[in-house]
């Protein structure tokens, strides 16, 4: 494809002075539901392009991709790799942008397993000022709240449950919405008293990146909170080997009862995405409920 033909075009004397060099060709990269990606080729070598022109109906929340650039500015230096920003902001027609190193791709092997279970034990262990208290940024394409709060538990319902819960469109019964109210109550005996950690925030296995370098987080939703909250992420759709999990655990064990309290944790990433994709997700956010309710 030509630059002729891509969302790139509009951006492209922007983005060549922001790089210093030119643009070649820019190829599509495959995921995201919210961003166009895009490989630029460059006479610097290759760099990553996040955009989403502004039409009707598919318009980006202000401030999204500064959001972005803020959470990988945490993340950064740490344990594992994330992109470098080179610039975010808006072209012509206030067309958002979002201009990343590339990252090229390698081999998912049980060594990197290792080291990625091992970068984010290292991760969650570094020191963090309290529950809470960073910018507001995005979960998605939703807004993600991060007040300040006492304990893991309020943040939580407070921050991220709560929110949600608040939305049209979620098509829970008045039996579900009970089910939540005696899930808030019980909430402090469920999760098991930790210091707060830095989290990823939206770490499916499609946001780890294995490089040649080692594993990479891409795309963070990033907030103060229980480290379980990126343990259980990595289990809600699969993909991640359990020897992630043994490494992670190994180098900063677990409380007990931590594989049964995903679904707790997971309840934020499934009624996100039963308010973004519709009903289909309704059937295991009520599993997730029950399961939360009555850890085993």
């Amino acid at each position: 494809m030509t630059l002729l033909d891509l969302p790139v075009r509009p951006l492209t004397p922007l983005l060549e002075m922001h790089l210093g060099a030119g643009i070649r060709a820019a190829q599509r990269l495959h995921g995201g539901d919210i961003s166009d990606t895009f490989r630029l080729d460059t006479t610097r070598g290759p760099f990553v392009l996040k955009t989403s022109p502004q039409k009707a109906g598919r318009r980006l929340p202000d401030g999204f991709y500064a959001a972005e650039a803020h959470g990988l500015s945490l993340l950064r230096p740490g344990p594992l790799i994330t992109p470098d920003v080179i610039a975010h902001g808006s072209g012509p027609a206030g067309q958002p942008y979002l201009l990343l190193s590339w990252l090229p791709p390698g081999e998912d092997t049980p060594a990197a397993q290792d080291a990625l279970g091992r970068g984010l034990a290292a991760l969650h262990a570094r020191p963090a000022p309290g529950f809470g208290g960073l910018p507001d940024n995005y979960f998605a394409s939703l807004p993600q709240r991060n007040p300040p709060a006492g304990s893991a538990a309020e943040f939580f319902w407070t921050a991220r449950l709560e929110p949600l819960l608040t939305r049209e469109r979620l098509h829970l019964t008045p039996r579900d919405r009970a089910g939540f109210d005696t899930l808030r109550e019980r909430l402090p005996d469920l999760i098991p008293p930790e210091p707060p950690a830095l989290v990823h925030g939206d770490l499916w296995h499609g946001n780890v990146h294995y490089t040649p370098r080692g594993p990479a987080l891409i795309d963070p939703a990033v907030g103060y909170s229980h480290r379980e909250v990126d343990v259980a992420a990595l289990r809600l759709f699969g993909g991640v080997p359990r020897r992630v999990f043994q490494a992670y655990h190994e180098a900063f064990p677990l409380a007990d009862g931590w594989e049964a309290r995903a679904a707790l944790w997971n309840l934020y990433p499934l009624l996100a995405h039963l308010l973004l994709f519709g009903e289909g997700y309704l059937g295991r956010t009520r599993e997730a409920l029950h399961a939360a309710l009555d850890p085993r």
